[in-house]
């Protein structure tokens, strides 16, 4: 089993809202997701925030938001928090 020692919490933000279950299909096979929260920005864009937990001794997060960035619908992601577990 793999060994977390950090959580961060991303924010994704989603083009289309049709897109948003497959969006976090494919983020939880890239990521070990704790959970996500859906958030209205406004104009029929959404966003979902999710926790993530990583190893850093891998590196940060910049591997982790490219990933993400390729995923189908997926306009824009933010790292708000970064917090050691």
């Amino acid at each position: 089993m793999a060994e977390y020692n950090v959580a961060a919490e991303v924010k994704i933000y989603v083009d289309e809202p049709k897109a948003l279950d497959d969006v976090k299909k494919k983020i939880s096979k890239i990521a070990n997701v704790r959970g996500f929260k859906e958030e209205d920005v406004g104009f029929g864009i959404k966003a979902l925030k999710a926790t993530i937990l990583f190893d850093d001794s891998k590196g940060g997060t910049d591997a982790l938001e490219e990933n993400i960035r390729k995923i189908a619908h997926v306009s824009q992601v933010e790292v708000e928090s970064v917090t050691r577990i």
